[in-house]
């Protein structure tokens, strides 16, 4: 029998863990209009991963942090792009945007507070495109089902 990437054989049903580890993934316009989208996704992603309810509330209001200080940054036009992967330390959460600011968010903000209040970890980058003047500017979150004080 041939067997798939995660080890499942060819047809069968996929695990619970299998199916965590896959990556989930929300492009769309990087607009404030589009944010509760992105909460409904984290809903459900933090719910398959078994959060608690305190933690599912906590998960939703960082990813929504993450998403509005990047929407602030985004140039027109550009995308949010949102990515969920589930690992032994918890879900990563990577949100991402073009901006025409080549640096990250500022981590003396209140909305920077609440993410490091909300999340186990949090880091921010800006990768400068060629040409200069703009970048990639991504915030990467891990949370996990205790993260809830």
């Amino acid at each position: 029998m041939e067997e798939t990437r995660s080890g499942s054989s060819h047809g069968a049903k996929p695990t619970l863990d299998e199916l965590l580890e896959e990556p989930v993934e929300l492009r769309l316009p990087a607009m404030a209009e589009q944010i509760p989208l992105v909460r409904m996704l984290t809903h459900g992603v933090v719910s398959r991963a078994d959060f608690g309810l305190d933690a599912i509330a906590d998960a939703k209001m960082a990813v929504d942090e993450a998403c509005a200080q990047l929407v602030q940054l985004a140039e027109l036009g550009a995308q949010l792009h949102c990515r969920f992967v589930q690992k032994e330390d918890g879900l990563h959460v990577v949100v991402s945007t073009r901006s025409t600011e080549a640096q990250p968010p500022s981590d003396r903000t209140f909305g920077w507070h609440v993410l490091t209040t909300l999340s186990r970890s949090v880091a921010a980058h800006c990768d400068v495109l060629p040409g200069g003047g703009a970048g990639i500017v991504t915030i990467e979150l891990v949370l996990n089902p205790g993260t809830s004080a």
